[in-house]
């Protein structure tokens, strides 16, 4: 596989980590059956199929974070 210099394994697209569902649900602070369950139940974040694998990329985790973000008027 040709891969560019600054591109490693792991890796999709250039500068795009992708996270296994154990690293995304550390990164949440949820448990893996967790973020499992809210695939299976289309809730959680988006997510991109490698070899018949969920993997999620840093953006998408934030920006599910975001979504959830709860907003106290001050």
């Amino acid at each position: 596989m040709n891969r560019e210099k600054n591109q490693k394994a792991g890796y999709y697209g250039v500068g795009k980590r992708l996270l296994s569902i154990k690293d995304a649900a550390d990164y949440l602070g949820i448990k893996t059956k967790t973020l499992y369950n809210m695939r299976y139940h289309r809730k959680g974040p988006d997510y991109v199929l490698i070899g018949g694998s969920p993997k999620y990329e840093l953006e998408a985790l934030e920006r599910y974070i975001d979504a959830k973000r709860i907003y106290l008027s001050a």
